[in-house]
């Protein structure tokens, strides 16, 4: 807490000094990350002396839950819910070649009944921004302390804080070619959150350190190719989880298809990015099984017809287990949808997603981790509709169901709600993707 306030306070003495300065004209270099750090800010939609800003209020899963522990008591648990969020980010131009980024998101989760569940999150993130001729860079970190489902394995709220730092330095060799390096770093607590009566603290509590190196090709203003090599650590903080500590090594490759600057259209060409690549997940522990193999995400959509898009997503992954005598799972999702826009305000869609989650055979006493594989069905159907430029509203209807492999056991989970935005969310820039750094 008082690290965070000293970063605030700091903050906020550098804005007021600088507030009343002219805004500057953003030089944006010549490398392809400066250029849209340049359209980010030129397109935020609010202005204040020499103040960029971006805002909104966020009303999320507001609705009927017909079981917010999805599971994970006997009986199902309804409820009605709530997630209220005001999201600010605001971007300040310190000269031609400076910019400085920083977002701040408090929430409020709402639950009628459960009261326990009710919490407050928080989410900051701080950047700077360097446009320079032929080298863009960026540094920054963040601070996070929020309640939310954990993952697949326990779908239940869990409060989760996370301190983070990350830093890009890229290099514009060419019109066509270019290099980046890029180094995240991130502290994962989970404070006195227990699962199964075990402290999920020494099961969870890590250090998490990636450095990826990348090559990026744009062979057209339409497309940007790219190959990265990955390695990654993570240091378990507790004596009784040190078995998980881990290296990984990861080659990636793939396409990012970036829009026309000021493409308004509702139905256009192919959008989004497709990484894969290989990742082998090395546990340090001797005794222990490594894994490897296919990791990726996937997330693109295209025109079908005049008026319909549709889209596919992939993801595959490692993720470190709750259970304490697991060391990891493999977790995929994929899936595709469909939107339909009814007029140039209003839309409907409708998604499916198939998800499984599975475990190496248990290296500590032989067997399955309790619980064991388990298969995931999710169906969205929504209706959006824009009332104005800065207010939107979605109407949801989501069916889920997850299938323990073996036994058959079925939990079900559905949402009725809406969620409404109003005003302008956050922008980022077409920074270099790396491969799936968290």
């Amino acid at each position: 807490m008082k690290r965070r306030l000293f970063v605030l306070s700091t903050v906020i003495s550098l804005l007021a000094w600088i507030v009343l300065i002219p805004s500057p004209i953003l030089g944006q270099g010549n490398t392809w990350a400066g250029t849209s750090l340049a359209q980010m800010v030129e397109a935020a939609r609010l202005r204040v002396g020499a103040f960029r800003v971006n805002a909104s209020l966020t009303l999320t899963n507001a609705g009927y839950d017909t079981d917010v522990y999805y599971g994970y008591f006997d009986e199902a648990v309804p409820n009605f819910t709530l997630s209220a969020a005001v999201p600010v980010q605001v971007l300040l131009p310190l000269g031609k070649k400076i910019v400085l980024d920083l977002f701040e998101s408090p929430q409020y989760l709402f639950y009628l009944d459960t009261r326990n569940e009710r919490a407050w999150n928080n989410v900051f993130r701080g950047q700077i921004h360097f446009a320079l001729k032929r080298f863009y860079l960026q540094a920054g970190g963040g601070l996070s302390n929020i309640s939310q489902r954990l993952s697949p394995e326990l779908n239940v709220n869990i409060r989760q804080k996370e301190d983070s730092l990350n830093g890009t330095l890229l290099w514009q060799a060419s019109r066509e070619i270019s290099l980046a390096y890029i180094y995240g770093a991130a502290k994962y607590d989970y404070g006195d959150a227990e699962f199964g009566g075990a402290s999920l603290a020494e099961t969870l509590n890590r250090k998490e350190n990636y450095f990826d190196f990348i090559t990026y090709f744009q062979p057209s203003s339409r497309v940007r190719i790219f190959v990265d090599g990955q390695f990654g650590t993570y240091t378990f903080l507790e004596a009784a989880s040190s078995f998980k500590d881990t290296r990984s090594l990861g080659v990636f490759g793939g396409f990012e298809f970036i829009p026309r600057q000021g493409e308004t259209r509702q139905v256009s060409g192919l959008q989004g990015s497709i990484i894969l690549g290989y990742k082998h997940f090395d546990i340090i522990a001797p005794q222990l099984a490594d894994g490897s193999g296919l990791v990726g995400v996937v997330n693109i959509s295209a025109g079908l017809l005049k008026r319909t898009m549709g889209r596919a997503s992939f993801s595959q992954d490692f993720q470190f287990s709750v259970f304490s005598s697991a060391t990891y799972y493999t977790l995929m999702i994929y899936g595709g949808g469909i939107t339909h826009f009814l007029s140039k305000r209003a839309s409907i869609s409708y998604d499916l997603s198939f998800g499984r989650s599975t475990y190496p055979e248990a290296e500590m006493g032989g067997g399955v981790i309790p619980g064991g594989d388990t298969r995931y069905t999710t169906h969205l159907l929504s209706l959006d509709i824009r009332l104005s430029p800065d207010l939107r509203v979605a109407f949801l209807c989501t069916l889920g169901k997850r299938i323990l492999i073996e036994g058959g056991l079925a939990s079900n989970r559905n949402f009725f709600g809406f969620n409404l935005i109003y005003g302008f969310s956050a922008a980022q820039i077409s920074a270099p993707v790396n491969g799936l750094s968290r």
